[in-house]
């Protein structure tokens, strides 16, 4: 039978993979023969077809590549919040116009919790990906993209008028890209960022520090804050700062790059026990901030937070907390607790962060 027409190719698949059904097309995607490879996929796994679905989550790649280093995050995440996981990838830079659906679903405690769909395409065909996408959305749930690209252009537009939430990761990209996102973000858009999900145990440390009886009296005098990047200055660490500044409209602020990150055969390490994720280019190392005669350093001891104080009453102050271990989806999964709208503590930040970049990288 001819592929275009919609013949089900199994995939071959490890022991970690589902039985993943492909169809490839010449002509645009065919939705109903998707929609019948999906009950296929369905009718495998057993008699039992009750599923739980409480949003479309969307994925949009820009190479093959892209999308396998995301693929465990989003198929984590994607299991944790039960939905239909739409795979968008397309690379208009092959030459050789092809269009392929991949088909699979996953089980939890006998109900489909997941369905995946990655549709393919090259080179023009990438004009196929949009229609598609829109015809195979659920109705009446929410519609949740994770944008893989740069934060600009006339894709990520659309999404921004049809998604109710977009999640981008600012770590990914030169930190000059802070600015279009604040652009955005002023118009309206519903982004979501995992790099703000990545300083949440800064933030924490830090609100928790002050937060302590005996140094409540410090929080209505901090002057300065500083943050240490690992490497090279990073949109986490701008992130950092225009939080402590949305907060503070008065304090001062700076960032600088010191030393490096994690060597590369410890971040690629496998361990069966979990741990923090390395300290990656970019990265926040250190963050200091000072209410005289009291300095606050903040500093990351491999999986530990340590929280120093100098200068109080009380004397000497050391607080540690341990960083969560770093787990496919889990960043993802905490960005997506918010299914509509803006974070407006995060959209304050940004506006902040994009005003610390270098007169004209905005």
């Amino acid at each position: 039978m001819s592929e275009n027409i919609g013949e089900p190719i199994p995939a071959g698949q490890g022991p970690k993979a589902w039985d993943e059904l492909v169809l490839r097309f010449e002509q645009g995607f065919d939705l109903a023969r998707i929609a019948q490879l999906l009950a296929q996929a369905r009718e495998r796994g057993g008699q039992a077809q009750e599923s739980v679905c409480t949003l479309n989550l969307i994925a949009i790649y820009f190479s093959a590549s892209q999308y396998e280093r995301a693929r465990d995050a989003l198929e984590a995440a994607g299991t944790v919040h039960p939905c239909r996981l739409l795979v968008l990838v397309a690379d208009p830079t092959v030459e050789l116009e092809s269009l392929t659906a991949r088909v699979s679903v996953v089980r939890s405690a006998g109900a489909i919790s997941m369905e995946r769909i990655v549709l393919t395409a090259t080179g023009g065909a990438v004009r196929h990906l949009e229609s598609a996408m829109m015809g195979l959305l659920l109705p009446e749930l929410p519609m949740v993209v994770v944008w893989g690209g740069r934060p600009q252009g006339d894709l990520l537009q659309r999404a921004v008028e049809s998604a109710d939430r977009i999640i981008i990761d600012s770590g990914a990209r030169p930190p000059t890209y802070l600015a279009e996102t604040a652009r955005l973000l002023t118009r309206g858009a519903p982004i979501g960022d995992l790099a703000w999900a990545r300083i949440f145990p800064w933030q924490a440390l830090a609100a928790e520090i002050l937060d302590l009886p005996n140094l409540r009296e410090h929080r209505a005098n901090l002057k300065k804050a500083r943050v240490v990047c690992a490497g090279a200055v990073g949109a986490e660490g701008l992130l950092l700062l225009g939080w402590m500044q949305a907060r503070i409209k008065r304090i001062e602020v700076g960032i600088q790059a010191e030393g490096e990150p994690d060597d590369d055969e410890e971040r690629t390490a496998v361990s069966a026990i979990a741990r923090a994720a390395p300290i990656a280019l970019g990265h926040v190392s250190l963050f200091e901030f000072v209410a005289p005669p009291a300095a606050f350093t903040l500093r990351r001891e491999k999986g530990i937070l340590v929280a120093e104080v100098k200068g109080d009453d009380d004397g000497y102050v050391v607080h540690r907390v341990r960083l969560p271990p770093e787990m496919p989806g889990r960043l993802l999964g905490l960005e997506l607790k918010v299914l509509a709208g803006q974070d407006e503590l995060y959209a304050a930040s940004v506006q902040a962060a994009a005003k610390l970049l270098p007169q004209g990288a905005a």
